[in-house]
């Protein structure tokens, strides 16, 4: 034990014994120098990599416990898919890509949904049909070839014409339209099948698909709108082409009745809600009506009242008694040896006194005539039916507790008044409006819980945040640390699993400071003031100062612990 006094002596020399705990630094960092120096570059490189995979695996630990939620921004076409990544990059966005879908953090999808709209992302690119038109075809191309590109140009046409309005996101029109001959005696007619895709799941209007019919029809030659088929992309017939007329005319009678019936409901519900609350009635209408389409003309006379439409009146005086003869001829003479009688000359002077006349009238008269033209109207109501429910009124009791009683008939009747009036009831009609007090069946509903936290999403995300956390924090002290000593101080470790010391440094346990398991029974004792030290049974000079180098290594203040004792017993 002479050759440790003589090296605490030329450490303490100097400093005196003050100093030693100064002096001590010396041999961490001779053991730091000798790793470099010493250790295999092999196993060296090895512990570093470990180390740096451990590091990694912490990291990606780390951004496992931080990720985002991500949703889906949509799916796109390979030219689209790349215009859309351009433009992400372009913006700095984050994102992922899962085959043809991108995906987006899920608290910044509504801005990014908003910059792509403003950007003209947000919709498909098509073209406008013009390019076909202006593209020059040149020769050698067949006329039926041609027929089908300006088809094709008409389509998109109608596809953009389509597209523009509020609540369709994407639309396709295919045209059938045959080759006109003059010598068919039969000429076949055009027809068209329109596909839109409506945004929000938004179920288009009867407005809406009319106006989509006539917008297809009109932008074709010979297109009839009974011709039109229109589809959604739920595969609901909106209109059909191939219907027959008294289908589609029953189809739109049905929906045109459920309206009206929609509309009387309304109506009971603004009177109702204000009076008596939303759920203390209910109500139910039926609607009648009459489709049929009657167109009558009726004309009538009055033969009283007459009018005078055209006359002509003719009418002849003569007033001489002279009678007229032959031009040329001798009037004057009275034949030869003539007689008149006395009886004939008597009468002639009685004719000749009342001359000549003649009359002619004609008349006509127009009759008073009346023609009617009555063309009645259709979808008439013939009658109304109202069936309405009112629920018991609630009193709550001395005691608390609540019970329902009927309404009284005067608040019943003043209802009655309500509706016959707001819903034009008309008994002459065959209307009918039935109120009645019932009491409702209310089920007792049980209170909602609220969401336990530890099944809501936020408690979801700590736990993932503190697994990961604890992950990390074991890998730093099981792996990491036990790494970062051995590559610090691996002379030391090594002595020590030889020596089996690895477990016994370190503990301490009252005044007694053992660095070998208790089962070890031979042994050199060292005797402290404050302690013992019992190191291993050597046989050589050089394994009991190797177990020394190894002690002052992982233990200094230890050692210099010793070293005081060491000098103290020496002064001694």
């Amino acid at each position: 034990m002479a050759e440790p006094n003589n090296n605490s002596d030329m450490l303490l020399e100097d400093n005196g014994i003050g100093g030693g705990d100064e002096s001590l630094s010396a041999p961490e960092k001779g053991a730091i120098a000798s790793f470099f120096s010493n250790v295999d570059v092999l196993r060296q490189i090895s512990m570093i990599i470990g180390l740096l995979i451990v590091l990694a695996i912490v990291v990606i630990l780390w951004s496992w416990g931080k990720e985002e939620d991500y949703r889906p921004l949509g799916s796109y076409k390979t030219d689209e898919l790349i215009t859309t990544l351009d433009y992400l990059d372009t913006q700095k966005i984050v994102y992922k890509i899962e085959g043809n879908s991108i995906l987006v953090i899920a608290g910044e999808y509504q801005k990014i949904k908003l910059l792509m709209t403003r950007a003209g992302l947000g919709e498909d690119n098509v073209s406008n049909g013009d390019d076909i038109l202006l593209q020059d075809m040149g020769f050698g191309i067949s006329q039926r070839v041609e027929q089908e590109r300006l088809k094709l140009s008409r389509e998109r046409q109608l596809v953009l014409a389509i597209q523009a309005m509020k609540n369709i996101t994407k639309a396709q029109v295919l045209l059938a339209i045959p080759k006109q001959s003059v010598f068919a005696r039969k000429e076949r007619q055009a027809s068209a099948t329109v596909v839109v895709t409506s945004g929000n799941s938004y179920s288009l209007s009867p407005q809406e698909v009319d106006s989509i019919v006539d917008i297809v029809a009109s932008a074709v030659q010979g297109l009839s709108p009974n011709s039109v088929t229109v589809s959604d992309q739920r595969g609901r017939l909106l209109h059909s082409g191939s219907k027959s007329g008294m289908s589609a005319r029953s189809s739109k009678e049905f929906a045109l009745e459920q309206e009206r019936e929609e509309e009387y409901k309304s109506k009971v519900d603004a009177i109702l809600i204000p009076v008596l609350g939303l759920a203390n009635y209910t109500s139910e209408v039926d609607l009648a009506m009459d489709f049929t389409i009657i167109e009558e003309t009726k004309k009538s006379y009055n033969p009283a009242n007459q009018a005078v439409r055209s006359e002509m009146l003719v009418e002849t005086k003569s007033t001489s008694s002279t009678i007229g003869n032959v031009p040329g001829a001798l009037t004057n003479q009275p034949p030869a040896n003539g007689a008149i009688p006395e009886e004939l000359r008597e009468n002639n002077i009685a004719g000749g006194n009342d001359g000549n006349s003649h009359n002619e009238s004609t008349r006509n008269y127009e009759v008073d005539t009346t023609v009617t033209h009555i063309k009645h109207k259709v979808g008439k109501i013939d009658r109304l039916a109202v069936s309405v429910a009112l629920d018991y009124t609630p009193v709550t009791n001395a005691a608390g507790e609540v019970t329902y009683i009927p309404r009284a008939d005067e608040e019943v009747e003043s209802i009655r008044r309500l509706l016959m009036g707001g819903l034009g009831i008309n008994a002459e009609r065959g209307d009918i409006l039935e109120i009645a007090s019932v009491k409702f069946n209310r089920p007792d509903l049980e209170a909602i819980a609220e969401e336990e936290f530890w099944k809501t999403e936020a408690f979801e995300g700590y736990v993932r945040f503190g697994g990961s956390m604890l992950v990390i924090l074991l890998t730093l002290l099981l792996i990491v640390r036990p790494i970062m000593k051995k590559l610090l101080y691996p002379e030391a470790l090594e002595q020590a699993e030889e020596y089996d010391l690895g477990g016994a440094i370190g503990s301490v346990g009252g005044d007694n400071l053992q660095l070998l398991n208790d089962d070890e029974e031979d042994g050199v004792q060292f005797d402290m003031s404050s302690g013992s030290i019992k190191l291993p049974n050597l046989h050589k000079d050089e394994d009991l100062l190797k177990a020394v180098r190894a002690l002052v290594a992982n233990e200094p203040g230890l050692s210099a612990q010793v070293i005081k004792e060491w000098l103290v017993t020496d002064d001694g």
